[in-house]
């Protein structure tokens, strides 16, 4: 069994790879099995949580393991073989984790977004904001990308315009829900950072930061806005995607809401018009850690001849 460092996946896999094994991996979830997150709780603060998958598709499965110690995560992904069982590779996931949650937002907003968008505003500064940004870039061309959030939001301008050459500044939190085409939410809110009123007409959202059902970025009024809601797979949605557990009873329906795989396999009837709001619910899943684990031990073993 092999060791692949955070180092080492940041080498092997491209953000464009990624994206591309992203996609595979939701057109291909029916075919395999998921491990819905399990979180465990010491009485001195430190969790221990664990999800996974089985993809047969690629010929792997795993799980990712890791701890939450005062806000500080730390991971690591077991990889197996699906056909001998066999431990394929141990690979630390800190990389991966950014890199694997930005890939399923483009190719959520590839499906999703209208074909024609100008601005992308995201809202958060931190290492996801940074994932984030290449990944859109994947899959629709922006004219202008506008940042809010609290702290580094003119150094994460400035960052952005010299790496892309799209010209990026910094907005409220409200102006940045007004204009955005694409809206990216990655931050660590507990409760809504805005109100759903001011999203225009079109607009896709992708609320990502909050991945407990104790927290939530958006609020009632722009989940009972959109024309379509999309979760990466429902049953851990149902049970850990804040903005949608939390809302009043009556903004949605559970069974109109759609899994991101259906985008891909034909069973989505749902069909973007120019105005809808369309919003997508990401919390993290098995399925996306794995399919990328996948990636980076195929290019590892390319790489180094195993």
């Amino acid at each position: 069994m092999k060791l692949i460092t955070n180092e080492q996946v940041n080498e092997l896999v491209t953000t464009a790879e990624a994206v591309q094994a992203m996609r595979a991996a939701f057109a291909g979830a029916g075919s395999g099995a998921q491990q819905a997150r399990v979180r465990t709780s010491a009485a001195n603060g430190v969790m221990l949580s664990m999800m996974g998958a089985v993809l047969p598709d690629a010929g792997i499965a795993g799980a990712k393991v890791y701890t939450t110690i005062k806000g500080a995560f730390k991971f690591v992904i077991t990889l197996f073989s699906s056909e001998t069982g066999a431990p394929l590779a141990t690979i630390e996931g800190d990389t991966m984790t950014g890199l694997r949650t930005a890939a399923a937002t483009a190719v959520a907003c590839d499906a999703l977004a209208r074909k024609e968008v100008g601005v992308l505003a995201v809202i958060g500064t931190g290492v996801q904001a940074r994932s984030h940004i290449p990944a859109l870039l994947q899959v629709r061309s922006f004219k202008e990308i506008l940042i809010a959030g609290l702290s580094g939001q003119q150094e994460l301008a400035d960052e952005v315009t010299a790496a892309y050459g799209i010209p990026a500044r910094v907005v409220s939190i409200d102006d940045a829900a007004r204009q955005a085409d694409v809206l990216v939410t990655v931050t660590r809110a507990a409760t809504p950072l805005f109100d759903g009123a001011l999203l225009k007409p079109g607009t896709f959202v992708a609320a990502v930061g909050a991945s407990k059902a104790t927290v939530r970025e958006l609020d009632d009024t722009a989940i009972s806005r959109a024309a379509a809601l999309v979760v990466e797979w429902k049953p851990q949605a149902q049970i850990e995607a804040g903005d949608l557990v939390q809302c009043a009873p009556g903004t949605f329906d559970w069974d109109d809401v759609w899994e991101l795989s259906q985008a891909f396999d034909g069973s989505m009837s749902y069909q973007r018009q120019p105005e809808d709001i369309v919003i997508y619910k990401a919390i993290g899943i098995g399925l996306e850690d794995i399919a990328l684990a996948g990636l980076a031990y195929r290019k590892a073993a390319q790489w180094h001849g195993w």
